[in-house]
């Protein structure tokens, strides 16, 4: 028996509740799959789950605006990488819709659309540092679609059931590969924050979109569930808070930025609430396997094992440290389309691509030294927490550079610690509010 089986057969002597909180910490790390697909005793039921293959060696070749070469001052030493990758998509699902519904606004009329995804995000984990990140791609991103001679929106390269032509679109635009893909559809998202109790924000004014239905009556910390959750995080153009010293409606007016903004703190406050929620309830997790096993597509590679396997490297993660990217973009019009062109010709977004394209490591918490970040955008105090504009060009984002200490132990990546102002009407940070 090899050294890694040996590891592995240690770790079934624990009892299944510790099996469940270890698989819960990654798992819903990679956007609320389901816990129970590191619980062994759920083995025989994963072989329903619905599965798709991946490209492991993405087509093309990254754009020359893609290469990222590590600058002489950030800190080169010995080590090994170890992080992955997942690609985190939501998609479509009118099949749980009840018309009836004052939430009905949330899934919108999706006929004549064709199949296109709100969310895409890539969520790199590194059990070696136990640390995490996401990175989100807006769906009006403008870029070289793979596989065609064409440009055009992001997310018109996304298909649920094969997500290669997205994983190459990604690989040829930001030089990034993907290990992993998951895919959640808005009933699985539904079933998922039910499972865990609803998730909790905090609201310091009264909230609405009338596009979506959502509505937080009074300051406070609002517990969603459900149809009203998925309002939430589809909140986009008709996202307003009211602002008792100007008695009026303020509109996040940063469109799908804010609302990347919201739905990156709502994934890692409902990884939290899982995380208290169930970490010793079968139930719970019963219920996170029936969401995952009717509509969640993940990849062939992620198997029981590998889950937990990993959730036991990351068991400690903190994830209100968890660091939120954006891949920065100006706003312009493409013959009569309004878009995002994407500007990485930065410091900043090079360390990011850098990170998550597996050439530095992310710095632990507070060893950054520089101001906050600023934005010279034109802009008004967000409500909670964020900024809000008229325009949607993420701008002068402020670069983090920190290298190790010379007691940490040796790598041989540069250690960056990038940060990005966050943009949009976006929770403040109360980890009281959970």
């Amino acid at each position: 028996m090899s050294r890694a089986q040996r590891h592995i057969k240690s770790h079934y002597k624990r009892p299944r509740s510790h099996y469940f909180v270890l698989a819960l910490n990654i798992v819903v790390v990679c956007a609320l799959l389901v816990a129970g697909l590191g619980m062994l005793w759920a083995n025989n039921r994963l072989n329903a789950r619905q599965v798709v293959s991946l490209n492991r060696d993405p087509n093309g070749q990254p754009s020359t605006d893609a290469e990222i070469t590590p600058s002489d001052n950030w800190n080169l030493t010995e080590g090994d990488l170890a992080a992955k990758n997942f690609l985190l998509t939501g998609s479509d699902n009118g099949s749980c819709v009840d018309p009836n519904s004052p939430y009905a606004g949330a899934f919108g009329d999706r006929a004549g659309f064709g199949e296109r995804s709100d969310t895409i995000m890539i969520i790199r984990v590194d059990p070696k540092d136990n640390r995490a990140a996401f990175l989100s791609f807006p769906r009006d991103l403008w870029v070289k679609i793979a596989g065609s001679t064409r440009t055009n929106r992001i997310n018109t390269a996304f298909d649920r059931k094969n997500p290669n032509k997205l994983v190459d679109t990604i690989y040829q635009n930001f030089g990034i590969s993907i290990d992993h893909y998951v895919n959640i559809d808005f009933c699985a998202f539904k079933e998922i924050v039910n499972a865990v109790g609803g998730v909790s924000i905090p609201f310091l004014y009264e909230t609405r979109d009338k596009k979506t239905g959502l509505y937080v009556p009074a300051p406070s910390c609002f517990e969603f569930s459900g149809d009203h959750a998925l309002a939430y995080v589809r909140s986009r153009s008709g996202y307003s808070y009211f602002d008792p010293a100007k008695n009026d409606w303020i509109k996040d007016g940063t469109g799908d930025l804010g609302r990347i903004s919201r739905q990156q703190d709502f994934i890692r406050r409902a990884m939290q609430r899982a995380l208290d929620k169930g970490s010793s309830s079968p139930t719970v997790a019963n219920k996170l396997l029936n969401a995952a096993l009717k509509n969640v597509i993940t990849d062939d590679q992620l198997t029981p094992i590998s889950m937990l396997q990993l959730a036991q490297a990351m068991r400690d993660l903190n994830t209100s440290s968890i660091p939120t990217y954006t891949i920065a973009a100006s706003g312009e019009m493409v013959g009569d389309q309004a878009v995002l062109v994407p500007r990485i010709q930065n410091d900043t977004m090079r360390e990011i691509l850098a990170l998550f394209q597996g050439k530095a490591s992310l710095a632990t918490p507070g060893s950054a030294t520089d101001a906050p970040p600023t934005s010279d955008m034109t802009t008004t105090e967000g409500a909670l927490g964020g900024v809000t504009s008229g325009q949607i060009v993420p701008v002068n984002y402020v670069k983090y550079t920190s290298n190790a200490s010379s007691s940490a132990p040796p790598t041989t990546l540069p250690v960056v610690a990038p940060e990005q102002a966050t943009l949009g009407v976006a929770p403040p940070n109360d980890p009281s509010c959970r």
